[in-house]
This record gives C-alpha cells, structure tokens and sequence, in this order.
C-alpha cells in the first residue's frame, strides 16, 4: 500500500525534524534561564 510508504516516510521526516527542533528549545531554555 502506498499509504505504508507514506506513513514510513513521514515518521522519517518527523524523526528528522524533531531532533535538531528539541535542541533549538532546550538552547533556549537555557539561554533564556
């Protein structure tokens, strides 16, 4: 199914963005505190 592969995609997209993403708020945080 194409859905699988887009399912599989998105989740990849998401990993990849939600890395640099978390280490962009936790050097805010950290600059703002």
């Amino acid at each position: 199914m194409a859905v699988d592969i887009f399912v599989q995609i998105a989740s990849i997209i998401a990993i990849a963005a939600a890395g640099p993403l978390v280490v962009v708020l936790l050097s805010a945080r950290g600059g703002n505190l």
